[in-house]
């Protein structure tokens, strides 16, 4: 298998660097270059790589900016930060992005070609909507708020070969649904535009995810809500505040009893 690479960063030599490092290998070709967010995403585009390289420093805009962009139009287009930047603020958003990786320029003589091939044999192999093996699981967090989202992920973090997409209202969560294939959602029920409710009976009307695990997180902490939840297909109900462990716990069982 070929891996085809887009490589993204504003110094010339270090691109040019960088591509004589990879196409000595046999299983990696360098589709193109890109110097600026721009063209990064304009190149994405084009070419559609299986694996872009991205700098965060760029000219025209954050490299955590383009691979937002390159995410939203081709969710199967996997982003790895390529940095000097050794930050913790800096890895937690590319996290929360979804990206696939996060390495630190001068460790990438030692960990870059190792990276490459374990992502891109990490491809998600999906049928009728599960995955298979020990492909990536993708967990949706739909919520409203964005605070919210980042404690519900870096609850979630700890677990292994699992990635998160994020949503901030119901319309949303349908949207990146229809996109990429997803293995578990926690999902808000009080929403600007679509209520939570109306999202989970969606979701239950699809034959891809009518077995999809959905966990309710809400401040609604009243039997009815909850009754109403469950009848209209949730997996489990958990309230606001939450507890990160009861968290953990809850969507460890679901990714164990439905995928394996």
């Amino acid at each position: 298998m070929t891996i085809r690479l887009l490589l993204v960063d504003d110094n010339l030599q270090f691109l040019e660097m960088l591509e004589a490092f990879l196409i000595v290998e046999s299983d990696m070709v360098v589709l193109g270059r890109a110097g600026t967010a721009r063209e990064g995403v304009e190149r994405a585009r084009a070419l559609r790589p299986d694996i872009v390289l991205m700098d965060l420093a760029l000219p025209d805009a954050s490299g955590l900016d383009a691979a937002r962009r390159i995410k939203e139009e081709n969710p199967n287009i996997k982003v790895m930060v390529l940095t000097l930047y050794d930050n913790a603020q800096y890895r937690a958003a590319a996290q929360e992005l979804g990206l696939e990786g996060y390495i630190v320029k001068p460790d990438l003589f030692d960990q870059l070609k190792p990276a490459l091939r374990a992502l891109a044999s990490d491809r998600l192999t999906v049928e009728g909507g599960q995955a298979r093996g020990d492909a990536l699981r993708t967990v949706l967090v739909v919520d409203d708020s964005p605070t919210m989202r980042r404690m519900v992920i870096a609850a979630l973090r700890s677990l292994p070969q699992v990635r998160f997409i994020q949503a901030g209202s119901g319309l949303e969560a349908i949207e990146k649904l229809a996109l990429t294939p997803v293995h578990v959602i926690v999902l808000d029920l009080n929403m600007p535009d679509i209520h939570g409710l109306e999202v989970l009976r969606f979701v239950r009307q699809q034959p891809r995810y009518c077995e999809l695990p959905v966990v309710i997180l809400t401040t609604q902490d009243d039997e009815r809500s909850r009754a109403d939840a469950m009848a209209a297909g949730a997996s489990r109900y958990m309230t606001k505040p939450f507890k990160p462990p009861e968290l953990v716990q809850t969507v460890t069982m679901l990714l164990e009893s439905q995928y394996g």
